[in-house]
């Protein structure tokens, strides 16, 4: 990918993916505007996905109160993903505010417990996804 990417600059006189990340940013933004949130399309989806979630974390819950600033302070504030710092006083849909991590996920049968949640960056808690930590790691 790499040699294309030079071969691509030296016949065209810049990167490919400058000039496209600007179109396709313009693309999202048409689209954001064209077609509204899935939630707001179909809002008794959203209900069932809600549901569905609590349904979860209530099948999983253990004896024992799972609180956020807890975890955090447990953690030092740290991403257990990437292992860079959180900063506390980024808001929610920030990519880099803090989030609860299940290190076995709900939906692999994990427990909603102090034990198996960490701390981490909403990016990459959400690169994460319902994967396991070490399958991630590419062997």
């Amino acid at each position: 990918m790499r040699e294309w990417q030079h071969a691509y600059k030296a016949e065209h006189g810049h990167w490919y993916h400058r000039r496209y990340a600007a179109q396709q940013r313009e693309y999202d933004r048409r689209r954001y505007r064209e077609r509204p949130h899935w939630r707001v399309s179909y809002p008794a989806m959203g209900s069932l996905v809600d549901a569905r979630r609590r349904a979860r974390v209530e099948a999983a819950s253990g004896m024992e109160a799972v609180v956020p600033a807890e975890v955090y302070a447990r953690d030092g504030w740290i991403c257990r993903l990437c292992w860079l710092p959180i900063d506390p006083e980024i808001a929610w849909p920030s990519p880099m505010s803090a989030s609860m991590d299940h290190i076995i996920p709900l939906s692999r049968g994990g427990l909603h417990s102090m034990i198996n949640v960490q701390s981490a960056h909403l990016s990459c808690n959400s690169s994460k996804g319902d994967h396991l930590a070490v399958e991630r790691i590419k062997l």
